[in-house]
């Protein structure tokens, strides 16, 4: 048994709340629009691959992890910065600023962790999720 008391981030606030915006679409200030999913949806050679119908454990862990992995650098971290047009290759400016609801949403879940407990107690785990999800529930 693990004895580890690291943090994670919330794997049920990210199916609930994060998940979701990179299936939305955007409108960009073209007028054209644009989802996240139509670059990011698997394939080899991208740092940033979300399933877009995540229906099993497995799928949403490998989406949970992908982003998780994109949080990193906290404010700076490529989740944040590049949907606002930073360093984005082709892709294009989806946040309007650091002010749009997506991205201080997604900046509340990197901001706060859990503890990473699930294999010794899951009802830590789960009670912080519920925390964390009725500070701050999404649409």
């Amino acid at each position: 048994m693990s004895t580890d008391t690291g943090s994670t981030l919330c794997i049920d606030y990210y199916k609930r709340c994060i998940n979701p915006i990179f299936t939305k679409t955007f409108t960009l200030a073209s007028g054209s629009s644009i989802e996240c999913i139509d670059c990011h949806a698997g394939g080899p050679g991208k740092s940033f691959q979300i399933n877009v119908t995540p229906v099993t454990d497995q799928e949403w862990l490998g989406n949970f992890e992908s982003a998780r992995a994109q949080t990193l650098d906290g404010v700076n971290s490529r989740l944040l910065v590049r949907p606002l047009g930073v360093n984005h290759g082709i892709g294009p400016q989806v946040f309007v600023g650091t002010g749009d609801p997506d991205y201080q949403r997604i900046l509340y879940w990197m901001q706060n962790p859990v503890a990473d407990r699930g294999n010794i107690d899951p009802a830590l785990d789960t009670a912080q999720c519920q925390a964390i999800y009725a500070a701050n529930p999404c649409p």
